[in-house]
């Protein structure tokens, strides 16, 4: 019957999107997503960096209301003073009712060198957040009989504004050496108030954990006229642990770069842990991309594991755009970027170490 499909497709829509949204929106390629991972961060590219995301979920759930997440960040590493400079453009939309979400931050960063082979950089991100839902699209209970939505106007009343404005405050750090890393982040330190009308819906803290280490694998050397150039090939594990309110997540993979082509798998969820009764496997994610230049391209897909299966979501369809402009630094000692996987290393910390 129709009206059956609308329902469980309503209370579904509903229920998965109270799940997910007491968590922030998340993106599987998370290390090409540097500025919304961590403030500290940023700074640690390739000295100047430019990058877009783009993130469908579960089309085949939403359709033909799209569940999008994109991104845009820059950043630029401060050479002279040691620190790095950010700027994240967040927007998040979702369901019928098209609640979104906007949110424009500058991050800085400051880098330690605590040894020869160790740095810790912390940083700090203030943003101002814009959240509005459209009313007129959300379907209520007296607007539906037993053939379906009745089309005729609610009589609930609605109370509140349709939009909110608040301040959103977030800091992080990472300790890193030239092959291994260990980072930290906390979102929404200040606890914004996330709702349209009372009571207060304070937005949970997020705190997020992340940590891998590059492991070279053979060396792959490149002729360029009376040169020879080293290319980067490496096998880089990784894991990602999520923490907000009462839901926790776990990503752990591996990257395989072989410049300039980067390789990937991850399994998300945390199978040991239930939630209302369903265990927390979420998806394995496939990635792949390709550097030509200075540019990167990135492409990657959710396979659904959980009890939603794959024949009703679609997945989750990303994509990423990577710019590094080659703006050799002064000082190779302050030339440490993060080891955090990209096509390709930072050729002035190979010319620093050629020179030792």
């Amino acid at each position: 019957m129709k009206f059956v499909r609308i329902f469980y497709s309503v209370v579904f829509v509903l229920f998965s999107s109270s799940i997910c949204r007491a968590q922030d929106p998340q993106f599987s390629q998370f290390y090409n997503a540097p500025l919304y991972l961590n403030p500290a961060y940023a700074g640690t590219g390739n000295n100047t960096r430019a990058v877009l995301n783009y993130r469908n979920q579960w089309p085949g759930v939403t359709k033909p209301v799209a569940y999008v997440t994109m991104a845009a960040s820059f950043d630029h590493n401060i050479e002279s003073i040691n620190s790095g400079v950010g700027f994240l453009l967040l927007r998040d939309r979702q369901g019928k009712g098209n609640l979104s979400t906007t949110e424009i931050s500058g991050i800085y960063s400051y880098q330690f060198d605590i040894s020869r082979k160790w740095s810790f950089r912390p940083g700090v991100q203030a943003g101002l957040v814009i959240r509005d839902i459209d009313y007129s699209k959300l379907v209520f209970g007296d607007q539906i009989n037993e053939n379906g939505p009745t089309g005729d106007l609610t009589n609930d009343q609605i109370v509140g504004a349709g939009n909110n404005i608040y301040p959103d405050i977030s800091a992080g750090g990472v300790l890193f050496s030239n092959n291994a890393w260990f980072g930290v982040s906390t979102h929404h330190l200040n606890r914004p108030n996330q709702a349209f009308a009372e009571p207060r819906l304070p937005l949970p803290i997020k705190y997020s954990f992340q940590t891998g280490i590059r492991l070279p694998v053979g060396k792959q050397s490149v002729k360029k006229g009376y040169s020879e150039m080293s290319k980067e090939r490496s096998l880089v594990p990784t894991l990602l642990y999520k923490s907000q309110g009462k839901f926790d997540q776990l990503d752990v993979g591996m990257y395989f770069i072989n410049e300039p082509v980067m390789v990937g798998i991850w399994y998300r969820g945390l199978p040991i842990k239930n939630y209302a009764g369903y265990a927390n496997n979420e998806s394995i994610i496939f990635m792949a991309g390709l550097n030509y230049q200075r540019l990167s391209f990135c492409y990657s897909f959710d396979l659904t594991l959980s009890a939603l299966s794959i024949n009703n979501t679609r997945g989750a369809h990303e994509i990423s755009l990577i710019y590094e402009w080659n703006i050799p630094y002064k000082n190779r000692k302050n030339a440490r970027p993060l080891p955090c996987p990209s096509f390709y290393k930072n050729k002035s910390i190979n010319l620093d170490k050629m020179e030792k």
